[in-house]
């Protein structure tokens, strides 16, 4: 029988050791930086992992407004046309 053929495999695998990774490094710097105890760090490190997410999030989103908006004033002065509308 034939595999299909795809651009990328699925990287889940992958993806959770990334994961793993990134909690072992927020735990570690949230020891090193906060001064707490090791479970307290473990603890605590979903949060801030999500609070980092978040931030990204957000970062982009007002980031991609300023964009929008930018282009809106460009053309509504006449300088160009846009490639975004």
């Amino acid at each position: 029988m034939h595999k299909p053929k795809t651009f990328a495999e699925s990287g889940w695998n992958q993806s959770l050791v990334e994961l793993s990774v990134l909690y072992a490094l927020i735990a570690g710097a949230t020891i090193h930086l906060l001064d707490v105890h090791a479970m307290i760090a473990m603890a605590i490190s979903p949060a801030i992992m999500l609070a980092l997410l978040l931030g990204v999030i957000t970062f982009v989103e007002v980031f991609w407004v300023l964009v929008v908006g930018m282009d809106k004033v460009v053309n509504a002065v006449g300088l160009r046309k846009s490639p975004l509308t």
